[in-house]
């Protein structure tokens, strides 16, 4: 009788296992780390039942989750493959979690850090769910996982470019945000406009999302108790923000939870909008009170030449990207510094 060996998931391998296996099995290693983060997949096919069960153990021992099964039993097909996006809601956590993206795809830390900093959020694509839920173990922020074709994608113009504008608008029969766009559209509009500087295109899947309260139907009798309730507004505040608007009520949403809050929130009386949070770089502006804390902070990304260096002034940094200044702002709070997020 003969079997087949088959990876079920990567489980807490690490890179180099995709080497060790190269190296035993004289497979090239760009097939074996194909096979990995595509699985299930077949390794060994039609094998000796004993050579097959010692491969499994030496798998096993490098973390790979394998089985062998009976040749004769039809192999893995599904050949669905998904791209994966971290949303990271504890900025604090970033060192851990560039450390566990950096161990997980084998690369260095540099690397990393700039997967998780890049526009389209995107660190790392074509693998199968199985990797996607190893992947979600191994990492301590929110995992999401999608299938391109699937998927619903945000339009972004620059407001300066007015012809291509009117053209988007006319095309998609709509006015700006450009948001939950299908593949097909998106894909078409891409190929016709993609030339243009002034135009991209994102994954709603991979992007955040913020719920603008624009406006409230006064005669409405539930609009106040949602504002105390389902938005958590003390009461002491709601007419001053009011007299304010527009006003952020929520943020870091993903878009399908987004388009239901908004719809439950304009049942109630709400006039909101849905708005992309910001990807673009932009920078921080910091009130320096602790002038050495900070020097120490801002040195992590930074030029030496460019961190600030007088105290009790206002300073703001050069262009940074959005996760950085995130994480700067968080850790200023630790040293009690006032900050604030310029375009």
């Amino acid at each position: 009788m003969t079997s087949s060996v088959i990876i079920d998931s990567i489980g807490t391998a690490k890179p180099i296992a995709s080497k060790i296996l190269s190296d035993a099995f004289e497979i090239p290693q760009e097939l074996i780390t194909k096979l990995i983060y595509g699985a299930p997949s077949v390794l060994l096919h039609k094998v000796d039942e004993k050579i097959a069960n010692k491969a499994t153990k030496t798998l096993s021992q490098l973390g790979l989750e394998v089985r062998v099964q009976d040749a004769s039993i039809p192999v893995p097909t599904d050949t669905t493959t998904y791209d994966i996006s971290i949303y990271i809601e504890d900025i604090a956590l970033l060192p851990l979690i560039t450390k566990q993206v950096s161990e997980f795809l084998g690369c260095g830390l540099k690397e990393a850090f700039h997967l998780l900093t890049q526009e389209s959020g995107i660190v790392i694509g074509g693998v199968s769910k199985a990797t996607v839920d190893a992947f979600s173990k191994r990492i301590d922020a929110k995992v999401v996982a999608s299938q391109a074709s699937k998927d619903t994608y945000t339009i972004s113009v620059d407001t300066t470019d007015k012809s291509l504008l009117k053209q988007l608008c006319s095309e998609l029969k709509t006015m700006p945000p450009f948001i939950n766009i299908p593949y097909k559209t998106s894909q078409n509009l891409w190929r016709k406009y993609g030339s243009n500087s002034h135009l991209s295109i994102l994954n709603e899947s991979h992007q955040r999302f913020e719920i603008v309260l624009e406006n409230v139907v006064a005669t409405h009798p539930e609009y106040r108790k949602t504002l105390l309730e389902k938005v958590g507004m003390p009461e002491a505040i709601i007419d001053t923000v009011l007299q304010n608007l527009p006003v952020q009520l929520e943020e870091g949403l993903p878009i399908q939870e987004a388009i239901q809050v908004i719809e439950d929130y304009k049942e109630n009386g709400l006039a909101c909008s849905i708005k992309p949070l910001p990807t673009a770089d932009c920078s921080i502006e910091i009130e320096i009170t602790d002038l050495e804390s900070t020097q120490s902070l801002l040195s992590q990304f930074v030029s030496k030449d460019q961190l600030p260096v007088v105290e009790g002034q206002k300073w703001t940094s050069p262009p940074l990207k959005r996760l950085i200044v995130r994480y700067v702002e968080e850790k200023l709070n630790n040293i009690e510094t006032t900050s604030e997020i310029v375009a």
